[in-house]
């Protein structure tokens, strides 16, 4: 969902289709209460929802801050967007580098196959969630959120980490993919754009004449 959304704001933003999956996307929000029930996303967008997913709530944030830029935004959505936010910041553990809402997440996505409906095929996705983690927190909401409920401090902290988290994934400009159950070292090419995507954002950030 957060992929096509952020597609087609890029290469159709009249598209009639946005606003309504904008409203899933918002809607698909999940409470919870041990992060003092500010709602954030699961696995899944309808029940059942799954656990909540640091990777999946930067990339829904992620998402709904671009939609708000080019669509405005309601009520809902902008609840939504900033409590994911709320929730980025409300990690528990002490340190923000290695921490479990930074964990690399590898799904298997299964759909109907178009030219036989009766059988499925299993989709392989790995997703970099420090990268994705330090994208929502670097986004215009996230920053605003942060200077609003004085918790610039908190903010800071936790893009520190997700960005070092980020820096610690390559070797020599190239980001490796851990082993897991393979023996073997994998260099995809997407981790490497995501890498140097996000700390391009982030020192682009940290560039502030006068600050």
């Amino acid at each position: 969902m957060t992929t096509v959304l952020r597609g087609l704001l890029r290469a159709a933003p009249r598209s009639e289709v946005l606003p309504v999956l904008r409203e899933a996307l918002s809607d698909g929000a999940i409470s919870d209460p041990r992060r003092d029930h500010l709602r954030c996303w699961g696995y899944r967008l309808d029940p059942p929802h799954g656990w909540p997913s640091p990777l999946h709530t930067a990339q829904a944030v992620v998402a709904l801050d671009r939609a708000a830029r080019v669509l405005g935004e309601n009520a809902g959505a902008r609840a939504a967007r900033e409590d994911g936010v709320r929730w980025l910041l409300t990690c528990p553990e002490a340190s923000h580098d290695t921490c479990a809402d930074l964990r690399n997440l590898h799904e298997e996505v299964r759909r109907p196959r178009t030219d036989d409906p009766s059988r499925h095929e299993v989709l392989s996705v790995r997703h970099f969630t420090a990268s994705w983690v330090a994208r929502a927190l670097l986004s215009p909401g996230a920053v605003e959120i942060a200077r609003a409920d004085g918790l610039e401090e908190q903010w800071r902290v936790r893009l520190d980490g997700a960005v070092a988290a980020v820096w610690a994934g390559q070797t020599d400009g190239v980001w490796f993919w851990g082993r897991g159950d393979s023996t073997e070292l994998r260099r995809p090419m997407w981790m490497t754009y995501q890498g140097l995507s996000t700390l391009r954002a982030h020192a682009v950030w940290m560039y502030q004449p006068g600050d």
